[in-house]
């Protein structure tokens, strides 16, 4: 697969995680939660730009922050799954569907972007390879 189709791919997984977080946003805002509504609604908003910065520059960092930004989110997900969910101020909360799908999004976000840094870091060498030596 090349490098502008996973992009894409990625890209997608994002708009449809940022879609996911929107409908959570409003069914946590229905069930008046002033915690988490809010933070559904940062992560929802957090993906678009982050998605626009992968198609618009040829630059890693975005595909970074990807990986790093859906770890995290899903580290707190599990967190707040279980009895550590005391340390944000919470019980912990059940695991609901559309959490599940935001998750497999997210995993495919994480395995989409790796690849796609890889794939940059294989076209680098290859080019650096393929420079006749100048000395």
């Amino acid at each position: 697969m090349n490098q502008k189709s996973l992009i894409g791919i990625v890209v997608g997984l994002m708009i449809a995680i940022s879609t996911v977080y929107f409908v959570e946003t409003i069914e946590e805002f229905e069930e008046q939660d002033m915690v988490k509504a809010p933070f559904f609604l940062i992560v929802a908003i957090a993906y678009i730009p982050v998605a626009y910065w992968m198609i618009s520059k040829k630059s890693s960092t975005p595909f970074a922050i990807a990986i790093a930004g859906s770890i995290g989110i899903m580290v707190l997900y599990a967190v707040t799954r279980t009895d550590m969910a005391v340390i944000f101020g919470m019980d912990a909360g059940g695991i609901g569907h559309l959490g599940i799908i935001s998750k497999v999004l997210q995993v495919g976000v994480v395995i989409g972007s790796f690849f796609v840094l890889l794939q940059s870091k294989k076209d680098k060498w290859l080019s650096h390879k393929e420079k006749p030596f100048a000395g």
